[in-house]
């Protein structure tokens, strides 16, 4: 199973997190959360791929769109909005089924609703990662996951070029 997380919106639900995000230290929330994530990652034995997608620049004047961070994909949207990306990610994504999206972001989820795919709120999901991370106890067995395929690949090396290209 693909884990798509929309990254701010998960963010405002880890406390220490939500801090840094008030304190206007996005750069560290975003490390932050990365590096939550990394570790529930290790802790599930790297059952899940992970897809992080964030507003907005890794900071600013990087133009960097993608980077893979000890096995987590994580996306910038840079001009676009990262619920833009998901719904782009889900669209072009041949198996919806295996995919679960981590928003509380209403609009979103609602979009979402005719692909099929598994929807989580942050809240829950927040609550579930630090079970995870308190207890380092993994989640019942899903599905077993699968790399990316072609279309996955081709279509966000095409979605970044043109971005790169404007």
């Amino acid at each position: 199973m693909i884990l798509i997380i929309d990254g701010f919106n998960l963010i405002y639900k880890v406390s220490d997190l939500e801090d840094c995000m008030h304190r206007g230290d996005l750069e560290a929330a975003m490390q932050g959360l990365i590096a939550l994530l990394r570790r529930a990652n290790i802790a599930l034995e790297a059952k899940y791929q992970w897809r992080i997608f964030f507003d907005g620049k890794r900071r600013r004047g990087d133009e960097t769109r993608q980077i893979d961070e000890a096995g987590l994909q994580v996306y910038f949207s840079h001009d676009l909005s990262a619920d833009f990306l998901i719904q782009q990610f889900v669209r072009q994504y041949s198996t919806p089924a295996d995919l679960k999206v981590v928003s509380s972001d209403k609009k979103l989820q609602e979009s979402l609703r005719k692909f099929k795919v598994r929807r989580q709120s942050s809240e829950e999901f927040a609550a579930w990662l630090q079970g995870v991370l308190e207890a380092g106890v993994p989640a019942a067995p899903e599905k077993p996951e699968r790399a990316p395929d072609a279309a996955e690949v081709d279509y966000w090396r095409r979605m970044f070029s043109r971005r790169s290209q404007s």
